[in-house]
């Protein structure tokens, strides 16, 4: 069974077909000429022509012949990807067959950014659903670039089974011009929208109203068929008996008029309770019947509702529910005249609002309430209350709009550290590090609750590119205990975790992210409960359980796809470490295909050993899958990523795994300077490492120095000097075989080969063999039989490899010298020997021992295949 997915709350009225009133005038030539012919209608003309209403006819008889209609009326809080897919997502759930839904239900969108594969999901989850068509409402309020990508996106995505209709008061920036090319647009304008004089007839005599042919020309006459004035031509000779031609006659073209008119002609028409009613319950944007008896006091709250529903009083219910909407020119109206008889009245009635939707499970719409009552402490109260939870819920978009808009906020810690962790949640370190500021300038605060989620926000931004082992001593993040409140424990946990692993700490960096991983998972922050994940993967390959690594790696990602968040920055993680493992265990493919990922997951990420460990893994991969410049260039993209300086504070880890295939690296295509670099590098990071001593092997393995390679091993073989990693000292015995064979001391060779694989087999460890395979292959099929339990593990490593063409290159001592470089230069061109000695200014014997040495070390006996060899390497 599939979780349901976190989003935010979407009202009910938005996802219902609007009502259609006994009252109402359908307009069949429209109805049954040009909504839904093609793959995506556009209904685009100014406010009041009619647009809703035409359209939720369309999707009332749609779904009449059995064609599933997902309705969303969109409103301003829309315009932000997690708030727009949010909403649409909930309109599709409710729209789609019984049975057929779960695979949506379980959808979570991005908390920022637009995600390709996340709207794949969506698509392919509204065709299981079984949805015929989507409408959006009120599509011109949407303006974000990555709510109109994502729009995009789904137009570009939807295949013919699936119609889409947008009604909207301008054209929205996307690639309609596309779809007109190719026919796949239906355009509905004013000018069609406009009524005739039949429709007109037929809207007064809906309502009992009596009218000539000729009044009603008049009529159409005067408003060009626009229905607004129209309509409340009707209303208001319903309510108050006056004359339509002297109505329509005031309104002149301006919709500005009919919203003077829905005051005078319409509100103060109806009962005095209705009227007070009105004024009582008009902030909410929809509203249920207990939030208005709350508001108005009135325990009749739902039949005062539903008699301005049956009085057309521009309030309608939504579908069957128990919620209800006020039309947006009313509640203007009612809002502009309530302040007018008192002030602070709005605000009142705003801040009530807040406190009844907080109270009832509703923080981020209560925030926007508190917002506009101007209340400075309760919007500071609800921060504090319900900030932390919306930005582990993904809604810290709202924390920060409430932020931004009250800057004296900040002068409250407690806000100030909220604050700064929302920054951090969508990377803005500018913000986080001036709410940090705000908050690390005053005392330490006395509560335990905000003491943790301070420590926390401190490392976290330290993960992002800082001095993390600072940043645990300076918020004794290690000292503080668990308290009382469940989204804190999250919080810490989540970042001292990574925390911990940058020490070497791994037992207790895992042991936080479970407890981390366990909190998320019962309080549903999906984002969270991927986070953990991945960087549980991180912590077990750290400690090179590749297994389990791997196994953390594959249910993030398993998780994150059904979530729809394949390119999240929050799975890269995982990408990383499948691709590593992928590579420990000598499969390209894969490696490839997660480094990949990878690379397409990085933007947004904000932790420095990810974005490293991405980036260096991709560059390893595109190493593996190329010949030739390509392969110099991946190795030299490499180096580049290691010359920075954010990798300072990278964990050891890390850099035990990436410095000896950097130098690998360096060392294939010829350059033992980079190679010399990147060891020196280590000795500063670690000095004392075995990590330092077996990249200083590695050099002098390939420049010819065996034996002082060997005796560089020593303290490693013999465990003298500290491993960061265990998969270090496996790789050195497997070197040490390597040039014990090369010296002919098979004895040694063998016993050194027989240790490596005491640790190789039980993980699946392939790398180091793989890595040094010229050297290792012929040693691995002489002692075949001889190897006992670890007997499967050589055959499979013999069978895989048997292919000559594999593209392993060996390096001990197949480096090739400065002087053999510049002749190897020489040979792809028409030059003689004698030529060449004279262009080198050497002898021809010393030309001719050169590409001896050259042939040998690359494996060849003539010159073209020399440099084919070379080409392939990357060294021409």
């Amino acid at each position: 069974m599939i979780d349901t997915g976190s989003r935010a709350y979407v009202a009910p009225t938005r996802l219902r077909v609007p009502r259609i009133l006994p009252t109402f005038v359908s307009r069949d030539r429209l109805v049954e000429d040009a909504v839904g012919r093609c793959r995506l209608t556009l209904v685009c003309a100014p406010a009041g022509y009619g647009k809703s209403m035409l359209v939720a006819d369309w999707a009332t008889r749609a779904a009449t012949r059995g064609e599933p209609v997902a309705w969303l009326s969109l409103h301003k809080q829309d315009d932000s990807p997690y708030e727009f897919w949010s909403a649409l997502i909930e309109a599709l759930v409710l729209a789609g067959l019984p049975g057929r839904t779960e695979q949506l239900d379980g959808l979570t969108p991005p908390a920022q950014g637009t995600e390709p594969r996340f709207v794949t999901k969506v698509v392919e989850s509204l065709l299981v659903a079984g949805v015929r068509w989507i409408v959006l409402d009120d599509v011109h309020l949407l303006h974000d670039d990555e709510v109109l990508r994502g729009l995009d996106i789904l137009l570009a995505e939807l295949p013919p089974e699936v119609g889409l209709v947008m009604a909207c008061r301008s054209e929205p920036s996307i690639a309609l011009h596309r779809l007109r090319l190719d026919g796949s647009l239906s355009d509905v304008r004013g000018k069609d929208l406009a009524f005739t004089d039949g429709e007109a007839l037929e809207l007064f005599a809906a309502s009992d109203l009596s009218m000539t042919a000729d009044a009603i020309s008049d009529l159409v006459g005067l408003t060009e068929g626009w229905a607004a004035p129209l309509r409340m031509a009707v209303v208001v000779a319903t309510i108050g008996g006056g004359n339509p031609a002297e109505v329509v006659a005031s309104f002149d073209g301006d919709v500005r008029a009919v919203i003077e008119y829905v005051l005078t002609e319409v509100v103060h028409r109806l009962d005095p309770e209705l009227v007070e009613f009105l004024y009582a319950t008009c902030a909410p944007h929809h509203l249920s019947i207990d939030l208005a008896a709350h508001l108005s006091g009135r325990p009749d709250a739902g039949a005062l509702l539903d008699r301005l529903c049956a009085a057309n009083a521009l309030v309608s219910q939504s579908g069957d529910s128990a919620w209800y909407r006020y039309h947006a020119l009313l509640r203007s109206c009612l809002l502009a005249a309530l302040a007018r008889r008192d002030v602070d009245a709005p605000a009142r009635q705003h801040r009530a609002t807040a406190v009844w939707l907080a109270a009832h499970g509703e923080p981020a719409t209560a925030l926007r309430h508190a917002l506009r009552s101007g209340d400075r402490d309760l919007l500071n109260h609800q921060l504090r209350a319900h900030g932390l939870h919306m930005v582990l819920s993904g809604r810290g978009d709202v924390v920060r709009e409430a932020v931004a808009s009250h800057d004296s906020l900040v002068a409250d810690q407690r806000v100030a550290i909220i604050a700064a962790l929302a920054a951090l949640d969508v990377s803005d370190f500018a913000a986080a590090d001036a709410w940090l500021s705000a908050a690390l300038s005053r005392d330490l605060p006395s509560e335990p609750t905000y003491a943790a989620m301070l420590a926390a926000a401190v490392v976290q931004r330290s993960l992002a590119g800082g001095d993390v082992v600072a940043a645990l001593q300076d918020s004794a993040i290690l000292d503080i205990a668990m308290t009382g409140d469940g989204d804190v424990n999250l919080i810490l946990l989540a970042h001292r975790g990574p925390a911990r692993m940058r020490t070497g700490d791994y037992p207790g960096a895992i042991d936080d992210l479970e407890q981390a991983l366990a909190l998320a998972r019962s309080r549903r922050f999906d984002q969270m409960v991927l986070e953990t994940m991945s960087q549980l993967a991180g912590m077990t390959g750290s400690m090179c359980d590749f297994n389990v690594s791997l196994d953390w790696a594959n249910q993030a990602i398993a998780f994150a796809t059904q979530h729809g968040w394949r390119d999240s920055p929050r799975l890269a993680y995982s990408y990383l470490l499948a691709a590593w493992t992928a590579f420990q265990t000598g499969d390209p493919l894969a490696q490839k295909g997660f480094a990949e990922l990878g690379l397409r997951a990085l933007e947004g990420v904000n932790n420095v050993e990810v974005e490293v460990g991405v980036r260096s893994m991709h560059a390893l991969a595109t190493f593996e899958a190329t010949t030739g410049r390509d392969r110099t260039e991946a190795a030299e993209t490499f180096r580049r990523i290691w010359q920075l300086d954010s990798t300072d504070h990278v964990s050891p880890a890390l850099i035990s795994f990436s410095t000896p295939q950097e130098v690998r690296l360096a060392l294939a295509v010829g350059h033992v300077d980079w190679a010399a670099e990147a060891a020196a590098r280590v000795r500063d990071q670690m000095p004392g490492s075995a990590e330092y001593t077996f990249l200083n092997a590695q050099i002098l393995a390939a420049t010819g120095g065996t034996r002082d390679a060997l005796a560089e091993l020593g303290p490693v073989l013999d465990r003298v000097v500290p491993a960061h990693v265990p998969t270090t000292v496996v790789h050195a015995h497997v070197l040490a075989a390597a040039l014990e064979s090369s010296l002919g001391s098979h004895v040694r060779a063998f016993d050194a080969l027989r240790k490596a694989l005491l640790w190789a087999v039980p993980n699946n460890f392939r790398r180091p063999f793989i890595d040094l395979w010229p050297h290792l292959e012929p040693l691995l099929s002489s002692n075949r039989s001889r190897f006992g339990p670890a007997e499967d593990f050589v055959t499979a490593l013999l069978t895989d490899h048997a292919d000559p063409e594999d593209g392993s290159i060996g390096v001990i001592g197949t480096l090739l010298s400065a002087r053999e470089l510049d002749v190897l230069h020489d040979l792809p061109s028409r030059l003689t020997i004698p030529e060449i000695a004279q262009a080198e200014g050497v002898s021809e014997n010393t030309v001719k021992t050169h590409i001896r040495s050259i042939y040998q070390k690359l494996g060849v006996n003539t010159r073209s295949a020399a440099v084919r060899s070379a080409r392939e390497r990357g060294l021409i």
